[in-house]
Protein backbone atom coordinates (compact mmCIF):
# COMPACT_ATOMS: atom_id res chain seq x y z
CA UNK A 1 0.00 0.00 0.00
CA UNK A 2 1.07 3.39 -0.94
CA UNK A 3 2.56 5.33 2.26
CA UNK A 4 1.96 8.62 0.77
CA UNK A 5 -1.65 10.68 2.24
CA UNK A 6 -4.08 10.47 -0.55
CA UNK A 7 -5.91 13.63 0.37
CA UNK A 8 -7.61 13.81 -1.94
CA UNK A 9 -9.64 9.99 -1.51
CA UNK A 10 -10.59 11.35 2.01
CA UNK A 11 -11.46 14.38 0.74
CA UNK A 12 -14.02 12.60 -1.54
CA UNK A 13 -14.43 10.14 1.52
CA UNK A 14 -16.12 12.61 4.28
CA UNK A 15 -18.17 14.75 1.09
CA UNK A 16 -19.59 11.16 0.71
CA UNK A 17 -20.25 10.58 4.14
CA UNK A 18 -22.02 13.78 4.36
CA UNK A 19 -24.10 13.58 1.70
CA UNK A 20 -25.83 9.57 2.72
CA UNK A 21 -26.08 11.38 5.77
CA UNK A 22 -28.43 14.20 4.21
CA UNK A 23 -30.17 11.15 1.96
CA UNK A 24 -30.98 9.39 5.13
CA UNK A 25 -31.88 12.33 7.21
CA UNK A 26 -33.96 13.58 3.74
CA UNK A 27 -36.15 10.68 3.39
CA UNK A 28 -36.57 10.31 8.04
CA UNK A 29 -37.07 13.62 8.65
CA UNK A 30 -37.58 16.28 5.72
CA UNK A 31 -39.11 13.62 3.67
CA UNK A 32 -42.25 13.62 6.03
CA UNK A 33 -42.86 16.99 6.04
CA UNK A 34 -45.68 18.47 3.30
CA UNK A 35 -45.05 21.29 2.26
CA UNK A 36 -47.29 23.67 0.67
CA UNK A 37 -46.01 23.68 -2.51
CA UNK A 38 -46.69 26.48 -4.38
CA UNK A 39 -44.56 27.46 -8.08
CA UNK A 40 -41.14 29.47 -7.88
CA UNK A 41 -41.51 28.87 -3.61
CA UNK A 42 -38.26 26.91 -2.44
CA UNK A 43 -39.64 23.99 -0.35
CA UNK A 44 -37.60 22.31 2.85
CA UNK A 45 -36.93 19.25 0.66
CA UNK A 46 -35.56 21.02 -2.46
CA UNK A 47 -33.57 23.33 -0.15
CA UNK A 48 -31.80 20.61 1.69
CA UNK A 49 -30.56 19.02 -1.40
CA UNK A 50 -30.05 22.16 -3.53
CA UNK A 51 -28.07 23.82 -1.06
CA UNK A 52 -25.52 20.97 -0.55
CA UNK A 53 -25.49 20.66 -4.14
CA UNK A 54 -23.92 24.71 -4.54
CA UNK A 55 -21.43 23.23 -1.64
CA UNK A 56 -20.64 20.19 -3.43
CA UNK A 57 -19.74 22.40 -6.53
CA UNK A 58 -17.98 24.84 -4.95
CA UNK A 59 -15.63 22.27 -2.98
CA UNK A 60 -15.39 20.48 -6.46
CA UNK A 61 -14.26 23.88 -7.68
CA UNK A 62 -11.83 25.09 -5.10
CA UNK A 63 -10.17 21.11 -5.04
CA UNK A 64 -10.06 21.21 -8.81
CA UNK A 65 -7.79 24.64 -8.69
CA UNK A 66 -5.81 23.71 -5.23
CA UNK A 67 -4.56 20.33 -6.65
CA UNK A 68 -2.85 22.01 -10.43
CA UNK A 69 -1.26 24.32 -8.27
CA UNK A 70 0.12 21.10 -5.96
CA UNK A 71 0.52 19.58 -8.86
CA UNK A 72 2.27 22.16 -10.88
CA UNK A 73 4.42 22.82 -7.67
CA UNK A 74 5.58 19.10 -6.92
CA UNK A 75 5.81 18.63 -10.78
CA UNK A 76 7.52 21.53 -11.82
CA UNK A 77 4.89 22.61 -15.07
CA UNK A 78 6.67 25.08 -16.78
CA UNK A 79 5.40 28.38 -17.13
CA UNK A 80 4.83 28.30 -20.51
CA UNK A 81 2.49 24.90 -20.64
CA UNK A 82 0.27 26.40 -17.88
CA UNK A 83 -0.31 29.63 -20.17
CA UNK A 84 -1.07 27.97 -23.05
CA UNK A 85 -3.55 26.26 -20.70
CA UNK A 86 -4.83 29.46 -19.26
CA UNK A 87 -5.17 31.10 -22.74
CA UNK A 88 -7.11 27.89 -24.24
CA UNK A 89 -9.73 27.66 -21.37
CA UNK A 90 -10.13 31.75 -22.15
CA UNK A 91 -10.66 31.00 -25.69
CA UNK A 92 -12.81 28.18 -25.23
CA UNK A 93 -14.80 30.63 -22.54
CA UNK A 94 -14.79 33.44 -25.20
CA UNK A 95 -16.51 31.16 -28.05
CA UNK A 96 -19.04 29.35 -25.83
CA UNK A 97 -19.95 33.05 -24.92
CA UNK A 98 -20.18 34.34 -28.45
CA UNK A 99 -22.30 31.52 -29.31
CA UNK A 100 -24.96 32.19 -26.23
CA UNK A 101 -24.81 35.91 -26.81
CA UNK A 102 -28.15 35.98 -27.84
CA UNK A 103 -29.91 34.10 -25.39
CA UNK A 104 -29.08 36.81 -23.04
CA UNK A 105 -31.51 38.82 -24.19
CA UNK A 106 -34.05 35.99 -24.19
CA UNK A 107 -36.50 35.44 -21.24
CA UNK A 108 -37.91 31.62 -21.05
CA UNK A 109 -40.88 30.53 -19.19
CA UNK A 110 -41.29 27.46 -17.60
CA UNK A 111 -45.05 27.35 -16.31
CA UNK A 112 -46.03 29.79 -14.17
CA UNK A 113 -42.65 30.85 -14.02
CA UNK A 114 -40.22 33.07 -15.98
CA UNK A 115 -36.90 33.18 -16.06
CA UNK A 116 -34.92 36.07 -17.03
CA UNK A 117 -32.39 36.67 -19.96
CA UNK A 118 -29.36 36.34 -17.77
CA UNK A 119 -30.43 33.17 -16.38
CA UNK A 120 -31.24 31.61 -20.03
CA UNK A 121 -27.75 33.44 -21.37
CA UNK A 122 -25.98 31.34 -18.36
CA UNK A 123 -27.43 28.09 -18.52
CA UNK A 124 -26.80 27.97 -22.28
CA UNK A 125 -23.14 29.38 -22.18
CA UNK A 126 -22.71 26.55 -19.66
CA UNK A 127 -24.10 24.00 -22.06
CA UNK A 128 -21.86 25.72 -25.12
CA UNK A 129 -18.86 25.66 -22.58
CA UNK A 130 -19.19 21.97 -22.16
CA UNK A 131 -20.15 21.44 -25.83
CA UNK A 132 -17.49 23.35 -27.25
CA UNK A 133 -14.81 21.29 -24.37
CA UNK A 134 -15.88 18.05 -25.41
CA UNK A 135 -15.86 18.60 -29.18
CA UNK A 136 -11.77 20.27 -28.69
CA UNK A 137 -11.23 16.89 -26.09
CA UNK A 138 -12.21 14.72 -29.29
CA UNK A 139 -10.58 16.25 -31.77
CA UNK A 140 -7.33 16.59 -29.48
CA UNK A 141 -7.58 12.26 -28.60
CA UNK A 142 -8.38 11.71 -32.93
CA UNK A 143 -4.95 14.09 -33.15
CA UNK A 144 -2.98 11.98 -30.69
CA UNK A 145 -3.57 9.02 -32.24
CA UNK A 146 -3.02 9.81 -35.83
CA UNK A 147 -0.03 11.61 -35.03
CA UNK A 148 1.64 8.74 -33.17
CA UNK A 149 -0.05 6.04 -35.85
CA UNK A 150 2.05 8.19 -38.37
CA UNK A 151 5.00 8.77 -35.74
CA UNK A 152 5.86 4.92 -36.13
Amino acid sequence: MNSKLNISRWVFLALAAVTVIIAVLYYLVVGTIEPAFKAGEPTPRADLFLNWGYILIILGIVLALVSVVFTALIKGVKGKTLLIAVIAFAVIAVVAYLMSSSAFSQTYQAGEITYSGKTHGMVTFGLNFFYVTLAVAIISILFSVIYKAVKK
